[in-house]
């Protein structure tokens, strides 16, 4: 007696295979909208070029602003000295007015109690791009001890406070000093 073979797509015994292809369908459409965008936001920078000009009177007008003025560089004391440099909300400021800048934060996974997330700032018409991926633990440490975090919003808060300041680093890499 001969056994008939089974396609393993046609298979009843491998669960999850099913799953597997609907997940990667719905991945793939994603991925082709999330291209769509960009490419629509690079044609757009192109036929749009920023005014340098424009740009640098826009931020330099912003930072005249003393709320700005006041959030735009942070400060915290570490290992004897004090620790400088632009803030997150200077860094967006600068790239909302420098223009056709794609930037953000995406949480990739959330798994095993921690997050691994992708921080970027891309200039729509040169196409320079930095990326910063990273793991972001879901625990918060003190002097005391380490305490696991399990509700969302301290999660939440935990991991946009690590995106913030990795976007901010990207930013920074892509615009003009």
């Amino acid at each position: 007696m001969e056994l008939e073979k089974i396609a393993p797509s046609e298979n009843p015994f491998l669960p999850g295979e099913v799953e597997q292809k609907e997940e990667n369908s719905a991945m793939a459409v994603v991925s082709s909208g999330e291209v769509a965008r960009v490419q629509g936001q690079i044609i757009s920078a192109k036929r749009f070029p920023r005014d340098q000009f424009r740009a640098y009177e826009r931020i330099m007008q912003a930072c005249r602003r003393p709320k700005l003025a006041k959030e735009a560089i942070y400060a915290y004391p570490r290992g004897g000295t004090t620790v400088k440099g632009p803030s997150i909300r200077l860094a967006e400021e600068l790239a909302r007015n420098w223009g056709n800048i794609d930037m953000g934060v995406r949480e990739l996974s959330n798994a095993n109690g921690e997050s691994v997330i992708e921080a970027y700032c891309m200039d729509l018409e040169t196409n320079s791009r930095d990326a910063k991926t990273f793991t972001v633990k879901h625990e918060r440490k003190t002097k005391a001890a380490t305490k696991i975090l399990d509700d969302p919003r301290d999660i939440y808060e935990a991991v946009a406070n690590q995106g913030s300041r990795r976007k901010r680093a990207c930013i920074l890499a892509i615009i003009p000093g």
